[in-house]
């Protein structure tokens, strides 16, 4: 009858809606699993096997090619990953180094006293290159004494505050070229424009550190490419006051600075591209700038590379002044 073949149809209709619907619902899970679900699996899982050994880079993860959200969340974590297992590497570094330098601090310190005192009878031998030459050897010793002290007694964390006081430039600008063996015969230009009777608000150790640090940073950068050639290989060093500041700039002639260090040029063991280098003298450097109050950065646009330095005076108390005029 009518009503039995109204009932069958109705029947078959709602079986395969049933059908329709159970396929439908398997394809969205399984949809659903594939897109959503088993990459958050996998990053859980990645999370996971990373924290247990951050150092590993073996476990950091590698994203795939997706452009939606499950693919930047891929990346960024890989970044960050990445990112945290070079800093705990450095960091273990670091720590290694410490305890190196805590070893052998103490030996060395010990040499170099030995050394002081060797010199000393220098001192008494009248020839007049030795007479010229014992007074700069002695206070070298000294002030390599003087790190080593600092060194075990600070820890070697951080840099003493400086011992700022007015100090006249040029003589630590001739400090440092002696140093650095640029003497008139020697294989790379050193080229000095300062002005008069410049004067600097600083600790002179500290700052004579900075320049041999920037000045050895050169000419390492000229060995880099082969022989130094005078004609090629130039440092030039300017300084100037502007006001209360005093800028200084050291620029040289060498093949630069590469894209890929600048982004951690002024940290420990981060600038540094030369096989054997520490990557320190700029981490020192900036260090020891940043007692001061001042700034260092590399100047960009230029040949070679080209440090400025920035130093303000101090500022000066005038109740204190005041005060100490007074009771004067």
């Amino acid at each position: 009858t009518l009503r039995d073949a109204m009932l069958r149809f109705s029947r078959n209709i709602l079986l395969l809606s049933l059908l329709i619907s159970g396929m439908t619902a398997l394809f969205v899970y399984l949809a659903l699993s594939w897109l959503i679900v088993g990459p958050i699996r996998r990053l859980s899982r990645e999370m996971v096997a990373f924290k247990a050994d951050p150092q590993n880079t073996a476990r950091i993860l590698v994203p795939g090619e997706r452009g939606d959200e499950i693919g930047i969340a891929e990346r960024e974590l890989a970044a960050m990953q990445q990112q945290l297992s070079e800093q705990l590497n450095q960091q273990s570094h670091l720590a290694a180094l410490g305890l190196a330098v805590s070893k052998i601090n103490h030996d060395l310190r010990n040499l170099l006293a030995s050394a002081q005192l060797l010199s000393d009878r220098l001192s008494s031998v009248r020839d007049p290159t030795v007479q010229r030459v014992a007074p700069k050897l002695l206070q070298a010793l000294d002030r390599a004494i003087s790190f080593c002290q600092s060194t075990l007694s600070y820890g070697a964390a951080r840099e003493p505050p400086p011992d700022r006081r007015p100090v006249a430039f040029a003589p630590i600008v001739r400090e440092v070229a002696e140093s650095m063996g640029l003497e008139p015969t020697a294989t790379v230009g050193w080229i000095v424009a300062i002005e008069n009777d410049l004067a600097v608000d600083a600790d002179p150790d500290h700052l004579f550190r900075v320049l041999l640090n920037l000045t050895r940073n050169a000419m390492q950068a000229f060995e880099s490419r082969g022989p130094t050639d005078i004609d090629r290989d130039q440092i030039r060093l300017t300084a100037r006051r502007e006001g209360s500041v005093v800028v200084i700039e050291i620029a040289d002639t060498g093949p630069g600075i590469p894209e890929r260090a600048r982004a951690n040029l002024f940290k420990a063991f981060g600038s540094s591209t030369k096989s054997g280098g520490t990557g320190l003298g700029l981490a020192i450097a900036a260090e020891l700038i940043r007692g001061h109050g001042g700034t260092i950065q590399l100047v960009d646009g230029t040949i070679g590379a080209t440090f400025r330095i920035t130093i303000p005076d101090r500022a000066i108390d005038l109740h204190a002044a005041r005060t100490s005029r007074r009771t004067g």
